[in-house]
């Protein structure tokens, strides 16, 4: 029942500035929004609504989230309609999901559990990062592929590479082109003359991918070489627009030759001679994690596999280097929102494989991957291995961990020896001076701190055989004690006491003392 300041919620599905839209949608989804490979095709069609109703069917599921893009938003409606008229006899509801809580390329796992949403069907660009949360099912846009003359353009440009000993090809495509895989790997297959491989998509059947016992959650999408032969003796050609899914692949394969073929313009391009420069960013933002004590730990999307374990570990793994960490959820990233924690000083991202990678300049503290970070705790004695960058967070845990165990099994042979060598000041390479790392006792790392507090160590504890002592460190206190500006000035003391006056009264058009 609906009163003189509500409307019925079927209100908004109804309304008469939707008819313009509905027939447009009748007519067939506009290329602009859909990729034109969908042009001439009906609704259901485009949107594979009889294959999204049969797993709905199947699985029994009684909610149902349908995430559109901002592009896609106009054809919501239709989509809706045509999905709820087949599942409604059962049940079950389906919702529109608008508006994603941190990026149109991941599923918006955190509006399904407001829900409660217990099945998923995303439409449009995807990051392919594995969800565990609840079953998901892609609908990728339809982009046109001239499959015969993006063979020959990427050929033709990666000859040199052939000519110097390269013995195979692996073909990665953007989702847009998903649905021509069958005729990209027929065509490549007959026409190439070394051995060729795909990286397929593979996506989710029932139900959603469960992690392992390490943590790890198949990927829905890998890159592997032909058979027999190793990853460094092949060239990568990449079907589609430069952007965050290509750039990925660049960082993850640094010392391989890549080719990206643009479709709308028809030309090829080298991505490999950039990766160089891209890299060496990454490597000025580890340097900074480097001289940094506070960070904070950024949570990109709530339901990516592996991400609560990552989080979990990386806590443990700051603690024992005894930094100070915190835990954020802030949604989409922006520069205003994180220059709200000034007395971070490095922030760390666990996000997807697209978005997980942050390279502006406008953020006043750097962002770091997981797996930056991981190499930065290790502190000067870490290497630097491009070729094992990675954004794979299960890939990251796992290693993670291993170190992690490596450090307890030398810190129970090396009990006894205590040295002063965490005392020595570091030269930073990013202010070229010397620092003292601060050596914050994290409350949070359990009972053996805070029992350390309760024995009437407190705030000082023996840190060398030369009995010197050290501060443990606070993080609110030490970052209050280095601002400029502190709050007003208290003068306890200092002022003598004034008597009580009446003050003004009345209002702002005439107060007492104007009367």
């Amino acid at each position: 029942m609906s009163d003189a300041f509500s409307t019925h919620p079927e209100h908004a599905l109804d309304h008469p500035e939707l008819e313009a839209i509905l027939e447009q949608a009748k007519a067939g989804p506009s290329s602009a929004s859909l990729g034109d490979g969908a042009a001439g095709m009906s609704v259901e069609d485009t949107f594979e609504v009889e294959e999204s109703v049969r797993r709905i069917l199947e699985g029994g599921y009684k909610t149902i989230g349908l995430q559109f893009p901002d592009e896609l938003l106009p054809t919501s409606v239709s989509v809706y309609r045509a999905i709820q008229t087949r599942i409604g006899h059962t049940g079950a509801q389906a919702y529109v999901l608008a508006d994603s809580t941190y990026g149109n390329c991941c599923p918006d796992i955190l509006s399904c559990l407001h829900l409660p949403a217990d099945f998923l069907v995303h439409y449009g660009h995807a990051c392919l990062t594995p969800t565990d949360a609840l079953p998901i099912h892609y609908v990728f846009p339809r982009k046109k592929l001239d499959v015969g003359h993006a063979f020959g353009a990427l050929s033709k440009t990666s000859e040199e590479d052939v000519q110097d000993g390269k013995k195979g090809v692996i073909v990665v495509w953007d989702v847009a082109y998903d649905w021509l895989a069958s005729s990209i790997a027929e065509t490549f297959t007959k026409e190439s003359t070394i051995p060729i491989t795909f990286a397929h998509i593979n996506k989710p059947t029932a139900a959603p991918p469960k992690t392992d016992e390490k943590g790890k959650a198949p990927a829905l999408r890998s890159v592997e070489p032909p058979e027999g032969l190793a990853l460094t003796d092949c060239i990568l050609w990449y079907i589609g627009e430069e952007g965050r899914s290509s750039m990925n692949l660049q960082m993850t394969h640094a010392y391989n030759s890549l080719y990206l073929y643009s479709p709308t313009s028809q030309t090829t391009s080298p991505l490999h001679r950039t990766t160089s420069r891209l890299l060496s960013r990454r490597l000025f933002a580890l340097h900074q994690a480097l001289s940094s004590d506070v960070f904070g730990l950024i949570v990109s999307n709530i339901g990516l596999s592996s991400s609560r374990p990552l989080l979990a570990q990386l806590r443990a793994d700051l603690r024992r280097a005894q930094k100070k960490s915190y835990t954020l959820s802030v949604g989409r990233l922006n520069p205003a929102k994180l220059a709200n924690f000034v007395e971070i000083e490095c922030f760390v991202l666990v996000g997807c494989n697209e978005g997980g990678v942050v390279d502006s300049k406008e953020f006043l503290r750097p962002i770091i991957t997981p797996w930056e970070l991981s190499l930065a705790l290790q502190g000067e004695g870490h290497e630097w291995a491009p070729e094992k960058w990675t954004l794979d967070l299960g890939k990251v845990l796992e290693d993670a961990k291993a170190k992690a165990d490596e450090d307890d099994d030398k810190s129970e042979t090396q009990s006894n020896h205590s040295t002063s060598s965490d005392e020595a000041p570091e030269f930073s390479l990013i202010t070229g001076t010397y620092r003292t790392k601060k050596r914050f006792n994290d409350e949070s790392a359990g009972p053996a701190s805070t029992n350390q507090i309760e024995s009437g160590i407190q705030d000082l504890t023996l840190r060398n055989q030369t009995f010197s002592l050290s501060k443990l460190e606070s993080a609110g206190s030490s970052f209050l004690a280095s601002r400029e500006f502190k709050g007003l000035e208290v003068r306890y003391g200092m002022d003598e006491p004034s008597l009580l006056e009446e003050g003004r009264s009345g209002v702002a058009r005439g107060y007492t003392e104007e009367k």
